[in-house]
Parts: structure tokens; C-alpha cells; sequence
């Protein structure tokens, strides 16, 4: 069965005759007459009632009308469907993330995608720092989102937010009782955290070295949800950004508290690097973290 022999099929039906259809489709009555033979052989089912003044529908030939017409016009529409389908950015886009930040970008990266951009597939990559930019500079990656260490070594690479660092404890902590830590306190407290050469953990070291404190680092974990469930079973500290925290502060798994004396923040940075020839799929996922970037950053200003 072919598209032809439906809209035979409909002249005949539109017209209530079949040497009314080969008129206005120009080819032989019994050229018409075989292909609907043919048509009603292969369905199983008479389409015409014929008699002397013409042809008129049975019900299965009123059934096909419906999905003819509808095969039809989608038929007709598919080189509008495919210019349309092939204009759209489209592809895998292969992220990098730190995982401070993974789980909060993607909360809105994912929905956006999937509504706006759905021949765009992500396949994401969650790694500390310096793992980041060896995916870069392999060409592992089309783009990344980093901390402060390592970014001044990549291409294509432009300020995206800055996150203030908090002191992390389990909920109801006696330690964090007052609106803010200082880092002096912070430096005899037993932590939790990323082992080097890790964004924060950068940061954390440097302050100590330059006032002369030593970190009491009680356990080195790769993971930031298993230092988040540590800290929450009271085990020790850790020092995060506000955006990991988000679900864990407001059912009281964890408390935090700025760190003051010196306040301590992070940049971050998105790199892309790989931009595939014709998608555009990796800059609709750059502009789409810039978004994300710019909507939370009210949020990201609470003390």
C-alpha cells in the first residue's frame, strides 16, 4: 500500500465515483478500479458500494478516510517536520562538573532541556578539579563548570558566580550556634573534607598557612554526599557552598554558619572548549548555565 493509492482512494471517496476520480487525477477509470481491488484485497474489507450511479463508502471505507486524510497530511508536512528538526540544536553535550555545584545546576538544566531543546542529550561527567581540567585539555569535555583552581589554565573560560563558603556541622550543633564562625575556631574543629587539590580546600590551607594555624583534618573523603551524611551523623565538620546544602538545611540534617575573619568565598568559572560543528548544542547548554547562574544569584547574597 503506497500514499498514491490513498489518495486514489479519496478521490473516489471525495467524489462518489470513479470515473469522477480519474478525471481530476488523471489516469484510466480501470487503472483506478485495479489499485482499489488491490487496496480493499489487502485490508480485508469492501471500501465502495458500487452501483450505476456511482460509489458509496461502506463503513470500513469511512474508517480509512480518517487515517488516509491524516497519513496524507503528515506526509505532506514531513519536509516542514525534518528542516525544522535538523534547525534545532541537537546532540550529546559532555559536561564536567564539580559535585558542589552538580546536583543544583542540574535542577534546572535538565527540565530546561528536555522542554526546550529536546534533541540535546547531556552526558555528564562529576569530578573534582583538577580531573576537570584534564578532561579539557584531552578534549573529553565540551564544556565545564570549575572552581577558582585550575581555571587560569583553560581556553574559552569567563566568570560565571561567586558562592560564599559556610562552616558545615550536623543540625542543632552547639558550635554553631552564633551567626557566624570565625576561622580560628574553624582551625580546631575536626573536619571533614575533599582531599587536595580540591576548590575549597585550596582556600582553606592558604588561610591557615597565612596565619600561621595548622587544619585539624580528621578524614579525606572524595565524596560530597558521603561528607555531607558523615557530618550529619556528628562525626566532624566540613565547609561547603550554600547551593550543595539546599535540601539537607531545611529539614535540620545539617546546620551552617558563615566563616568570618576572613570570610571566605569561591569563584566559579564556565569553560567551553568544544563547540560541534553546526549543533549549537553546547552553546544553548553554556547559555542555559548562565542562566541559572543569574537567576540564583539573589540567593546566593543571603548571609
Amino acid at each position: 500500500m503506497t500514499l498514491d493509492v490513498l489518495k486514489l482512494f479519496l478521490a473516489v471517496a471525495n467524489t462518489g465515483s470513479f470515473s469522477r476520480a480519474a478525471q481530476v487525477s488523471d489516469i484510466s477509470q480501470s487503472a483506478i478500479s485495479k489499485r482499489i481491488l488491490h487496496l480493499e484485497l489487502h485490508l480485508g474489507h469492501r471500501l465502495f458500494q458500487r452501483h450505476g450511479r456511482g460509489a458509496t463508502l461502506t463503513e470500513a471505507g469511512k474508517l480509512l478516510v480518517h487515517h488516509a486524510e491524516t497519513l496524507l497530511r503528515d506526509a505532506d508536512q514531513l519536509p516542514q517536520v525534518i528542516g525544522d528538526e535538523l534547525s534545532q540544536p541537537q546532540g550529546t553535550v559532555r559536561m564536567a562538573l564539580q559535585a558542589s555545584i552538580s546536583w543544583p545546576l542540574l535542577q534546572h538544566l535538565y527540565p530546561a532541556i528536555t522542554k526546550h531543546h529536546p534533541l540535546i542529550n547531556l552526558q555528564i561527567t562529576e569530578a573534582p578539579t583538577r580531573q576537570i581540567v584534564d578532561l579539557i585539555q584531552d578534549g573529553r569535555a565540551d564544556l565545564a563548570v570549575l572552581s577558582d583552581w585550575g581555571h587560569d589554565v583553560l581556553p574559552q573560560t569567563e566568570p560565571l558566580f561567586t558562592s560564599r563558603l559556610l562552616l558545615v556541622g550536623p543540625g542543632q550543633d552547639d558550635c554553631l550556634g552564633r551567626r557566624s564562625v570565625s576561622f580560628e575556631k574553624l582551625s580546631t574543629l575536626p573536619l571533614i573534607v575533599s582531599p587536595m587539590p580540591n576548590g575549597a580546600r585550596i582556600l582553606l590551607e592558604a588561610a591557615a598557612k597565612e596565619r600561621g594555624l595548622n587544619l585539624n583534618v580528621a578524614m579525606e573523603v572524595h565524596s560530597v554526599h558521603l561528607i555531607k551524611k558523615m557530618v550529619a551523623a556528628g562525626w566532624g565538620y566540613t565547609v561547603s557552598l550554600r547551593e550543595s546544602l539546599q535540601e539537607d538545611l531545611t529539614p535540620g540534617q545539617l546546620s551552617a554558619r558563615p566563616i568570618v575573619d576572613p570570610a571566605m568565598s569561591q569563584n566559579f568559572y564556565l569553560s567551553v572548549v568544544n563547540q560541534r560543528k553546526g549543533s549549537g548544542a553546547a552553546d544553548v547548554v553554556a547559555q542555559l548555565i548562565r542562566d541559572w547562574s543569574a537567576a540564583t544569584r539573589r540567593y546566593r547574597a543571603k548571609p
